[in-house]
């Protein structure tokens, strides 16, 4: 354990590394490797303090924005005295694993102890009152929207520094709010993304080079792809961008965000908005009634990704299984049980790749089952065209999958899709990113470019898609000799729940009933 440093030798240290934050991470975080646009980074950090300018920078993918900017936090932190450091974020998973897991592995690195403590959650203490740093997102803390954004105020000190990851995720008034704690004599502001928006704060200030100081990290610059070996791990590789560069073109705007790290001619933008995972949280009311029900499966193959499967009804989920490296057999087996579970009228399979092999068993081993229940081959690669092809028009969505996702979506904003409050399926709800394509038809990304950010595949994310997807295609309601023994409210009841949710949805039903006259309680 290395011993802490007494007054006189703190206020040396101050005195060399305070101007000189290059130094400090090497002498004091015993980093040896950064590139040049790093370096030119952690370089700017008194200039910025200096001028009163915020430090913006435009990242492509792998290198290395979180590490560098963690660095620059305890920098900050340790040679101005007293000090708040902050670190935030739109997610819990960016905060609280990438920039306190970097914060944490720099102070474990350490070579010379110049005090403090740090804790399980994103906290470092020197001083209680006064000399921390902390991490937290801008959702916990109120300052989206929905909150009117107070709690990002009443942090006081001489000394302030914020470092704000994903920035191109923050909404502006985020940026507004970080901005009304800037008074103080020395401030430090970062912002650092993947510029994947054309419009919004970030972008806007990425564009103002008078007053901000701004960095574009190219993928091109970095030495591992200049040399076509990995000169610092964890860098983008150069197999990785000549991967990119075949898969999408210099002409897609991941090309320009994720690899230039240039602001894109078209933005890509995530599908789902916290706000709306904040609304499905708050709706586990609705589907508890009603015959609206079914299973999704969302198949994975060997390796570190789970099967999910999800079963519920009329919007909600009841049920949900994972299981790594599940054989066909079983995989259909669950979803029969858990299908007569819920007393559902489908079944959607993910048959694109060995989900197939699941959705035979299905229709072969439970061949009575299947026939009353729609057992559907859900292939979300195939384009619209394909899909559609009586429909003359074009189509708005690339592919069934990427028009899944926003059925799914907008059942959410209507208030009729609700989702168990997983942290895994939310982080992976809010990480799927889409795109307008060159045919001006909505594309998502590739999963793999998913999984290469979360560390998996969004397999809760899919399957639960697929799952809003079949309730919105009505299958014809599947008949069970046990139907008259499913307890569940009267239909006056579900209507009662309904308008208390979601009005509107409510007096939709009602309608519908009105046109079609009274139905057994079974089919209400």
């Amino acid at each position: 354990m290395i011993p802490p440093l007494t007054k006189e030798e703190l206020l040396q240290i101050h005195n060399r590394y305070k101007p000189n934050p290059k130094l400090y991470f090497k002498e004091v975080l015993g980093v040896e490797k950064t590139w040049e646009l790093q370096d030119k980074l952690i370089e700017a950090c008194p200039r910025a303090i200096k001028e009163h300018k915020a430090i913006y920078v435009a990242s492509g993918h792998s290198l290395g924005k979180d590490y560098i900017s963690a660095g620059i936090g305890l920098w900050f932190l340790q040679n101005y005295v007293p000090s708040i450091v902050i670190e935030t974020a739109s997610t819990d998973r960016q905060v609280k694993k990438i920039m306190w897991g970097e914060t944490l592995n720099h102070w474990k690195r350490k070579k010379i102890n110049l005090g403090g403590t740090p804790y399980t959650d994103p906290y470092l203490e020197i001083e209680k009152s006064d000399w921390y740093l902390l991490g937290f997102t801008t959702k916990e803390t109120g300052a989206s929207a929905e909150s009117g954004g107070g709690k990002f105020q009443g942090f006081h000190s001489p000394n302030i520094c914020i470092i704000a990851s994903e920035a191109q995720a923050l909404e502006d008034l985020i940026f507004d709010q970080i901005e009304g704690l800037t008074t103080p004599e020395n401030v430090l502001v970062v912002y650092i993304g993947n510029p994947t928006r054309a419009s919004g704060n970030f972008a806007k200030g990425l564009k103002d080079k008078t007053n901000n100081i701004v960095f574009n990290f190219s993928c091109l610059d970095n030495p591992n792809y200049k040399e076509r070996r990995t000169v610092i791990p964890g860098l983008a590789s150069y197999e990785w961008v000549e991967d990119k560069r075949r898969k999408w073109g210099e002409d897609d705007p991941r090309w320009y965000g994720r690899v230039l790290g240039q602001i894109p001619p078209v933005s890509i933008n995530n599908i789902f908005s916290q706000e709306v995972i904040d609304l499905m949280l708050r709706n586990n009311e609705i589907g508890l009634y009603g015959t609206n029900a079914g299973v999704a499966i969302d198949v994975a193959g060997e390796g570190d990704d789970s099967n999910a499967i999800y079963a519920g009804r009329n919007g909600n989920v009841l049920d949900s299984f994972f299981k790594l490296n599940q054989s066909p057999g079983l995989n259909a087996l669950k979803c029969h049980r858990m299908c007569k579970d819920v007393k559902g009228n489908f079944i959607i399979v993910d048959c694109d790749g060995i989900g197939i092999g699941v959705w035979q068993e299905i229709v072969t081993e439970f061949k009575e089952f299947s026939e009353k229940v729609a057992v559907v081959k859900y292939h979300g690669s195939s384009t619209m065209r394909e899909n559609e092809p009586s429909n003359t028009e074009r189509p708005q969505y690339f592919n069934l999958r990427a028009k899944a996702w926003f059925t799914a979506l907008q059942r959410a904003k209507d208030g009729v899709a609700a989702i168990p409050n997983d942290q895994e399926l939310i982080d992976e709800l809010l990480e799927v990113k889409y795109f307008e394509n060159k045919k001006g038809m909505l594309q998502l990304e590739d999963k793999d470019d998913v999984k290469e950010r979360l560390g998996r595949s969004p397999n809760k994310a899919d399957a639960w898609v697929m799952l809003q997807w079949g309730y919105e295609q009505n299958y014809p309601n599947a008949y069970y000799e046990e139907a008259e023994d499913f307890k569940r409210k009267t239909n006056e009841d579900f209507i009662e729940t309904a308008q208390k949710i979601n009005p509107l949805y409510a007096e939709t039903m009602m309608a519908l009933q009105a046109q079609q006259g009274p139905k057994s309680d079974y089919e209400a």
